[in-house]
């Protein structure tokens, strides 16, 4: 029984998907959508979804994966972003302490976030054209402004949507990343891009690093490394 419970405990565990700072784009030329976050928490993965040519939803802090599958479905069925936001802070996906983005192709001009009042400080968000950038737990009120500053700048850059991602998960790192892990700033992180024709469960980059020990290596410096291999694998 000993091992039994052991076992459960160390699922729950693993199945967490917290997170604290993350970025959600849409790119309008290629079609391609990516998501990145990172946290300080054991995994921060499930607190994304993408639909593959139609949108991506992050709901993160206390992460509700009632609240993901919802808003996942209601954007396949090609419903607005404040459509969802409304639906999503319905009390039986406990909002105040979520925090919601979605991200849409057919409403690419309008992204929404939620932010919960229950979510812990530093908390925010910043939306543009088909870009999201949110987080909680933040160790900096400038971090919501480096992630967007990075994003910005890929794109004038004419950076690939994933190379701007990392960019902007690394930007938030510098700016102080997640609060309750001091100078290592996150012990997990994640990278994922889709392409229109992808199946949702073997999406073209699909990349994360967790379990990562506090006090250890911060795990956005350990996931450039996973994706400059995954670059030099897929270079043409």
């Amino acid at each position: 029984m000993k091992r039994v419970a052991t076992l459960l405990v160390l699922l729950s565990i693993h199945l967490s998907a917290f997170a604290t700072w993350s970025i959600i784009i849409i790119d309008p030329k290629t079609g391609e959508i990516g998501i990145a976050g990172a946290s300080c928490t054991h995994s921060c993965r499930g607190i994304a979804r993408i639909a593959p040519g139609k949108g991506a939803i992050v709901v993160q802090a206390m992460s509700n994966s009632d609240a993901r599958k919802k808003g996942l479905q209601m954007i396949i069925d090609h419903r607005s972003p404040e459509e969802i936001i409304q639906a999503l802070r319905a009390p039986e996906f406990d909002p105040e302490r979520q925090q919601y983005a979605i991200v849409s192709t057919k409403y690419l001009d309008t992204p929404m976030t939620y932010t919960g009042k229950a979510t812990t400080s530093y908390t925010g968000a910043l939306t543009a054209k088909g870009v999201s950038v949110q987080g909680n737990t933040l160790a900096s009120a400038r971090e919501l402004k480096a992630i967007m500053d990075a994003v910005v700048n890929g794109q004038n850059d004419q950076l690939s949507i994933n190379e701007i991602l990392m960019r902007a998960l690394e930007a938030g790192s510098e700016a102080g990343g997640d609060k309750r892990c001091g100078e290592q700033r996150a012990t997990c992180a994640f990278l994922m891009v889709a392409k229109p024709d992808d199946k949702p469960g073997k999406l073209y980059m699909d990349l994360e690093f967790f379990g990562q020990k506090r006090g250890g290596m911060n795990a956005v410096h350990l996931l450039r490394g996973k994706y400059e291999k995954w670059k030099r694998k897929h270079s043409v």
